[in-house]
């Protein structure tokens, strides 16, 4: 038996117990009733609707007077295929005003949009859609939470084979360049084991902080380089703020990891070339 992701089933149980799921019944869906349900009353409601409203029908888009509902070619009011409110159900897939490699489609995938024409994926290729998309999503959160500025070189498509693989070159460039911050210092870096809660961004830290850093620093290391030798004066490992409170515009939680003093330079180096625009 085939087997469909969890995220796509949860995406579909959303959509068809919506009022209006009816929209997303495809136009030969009496095909695919099983034998001896052809009169079940749930696709006798749906026959209804389909009587009183038509799926293709243009919309008047969320925002605006009367927004949401269905609008008439005719009647007096301006024609539809001239009213800048009126919005087809293709871009019920595209979140207007979205800013994301290229504007790509987010999430339902029962169509998307490829060089201006409208392409209905498969079912396994939605299902593939949506956990792709998915998980660029969420790596390149992970970048833009240390480097909030970032966003992945954007990749051109012809096909819904192109954009899976166009998500997964999101995913591939953000999990890279998630390694290349922790080069330089900038999130737990590969070496990251236990650490301890920041008070806060000062650096007056206490004795107990110091002494659990280095009982950390002399299991793991350095969390960046692994290294087990501080390099400092007082033989004390950096206590180094994660994530670096230069960086921390949002007042996000932070933790202390132990840090040679080396690769404490290094972040500091990289973290001031970033801010004079280097």
């Amino acid at each position: 038996m085939a087997h469909i992701h969890s995220a796509y089933l949860e995406h579909e149980r959303k959509r068809f117990m919506r009022p209006d799921a009816h929209r997303f019944l495809c136009s030969n869906w009496h095909c695919h009733i099983r034998a001896g349900h052809e009169h079940d009353p749930l696709y006798r409601f749906f026959e209804g609707v389909e009587r009183k409203y038509s799926p293709s029908q243009p919309r008047v888009p969320r925002g605006n007077t009367n927004g949401g509902q269905w609008t008439s070619y005719e009647g007096g009011g301006v024609h539809a295929n001239n009213d800048a409110r009126v919005v087809s159900d293709a871009t019920d897939f595209v979140a207007p005003g979205t800013q994301y490699a290229q504007s790509r489609p987010r999430g339902g995938f029962g169509r998307v949009i490829i060089n201006g024409q409208q392409v209905e994926p498969t079912p396994g290729q939605q299902a593939r859609l949506v956990v792709v998309e998915t998980q660029a999503r969420e790596a390149i959160r992970r970048v833009q939470e240390l480097d909030p500025k970032w966003q992945p070189t954007p990749s051109a498509y012809e096909s819904v084979e192109g954009l899976i693989g166009a998500y997964r070159s999101d995913a591939r460039q953000a999990q890279e360049r998630i390694y290349e911050l922790q080069q330089v210092g900038i999130g737990p870096g590969p070496f990251a084991g236990e650490s301890i809660p920041a008070r806060g961004p000062e650096r007056d830290f206490r004795v107990n902080e110091r002494l659990q850093l280095n009982e950390i620093g002399s299991e793991t290391g350095c969390h960046t380089c692994g290294t087990k030798a501080p390099g400092t004066t007082t033989g004390n490992f950096v206590a180094d703020h994660q994530p670096p409170s230069a960086l921390n515009s949002l007042n996000n939680p932070q933790r202390l990891f132990p840090q040679c003093v080396t690769c404490s330079r290094i972040q500091g180096g990289w973290i001031t070339g970033r801010g004079s625009g280097k």
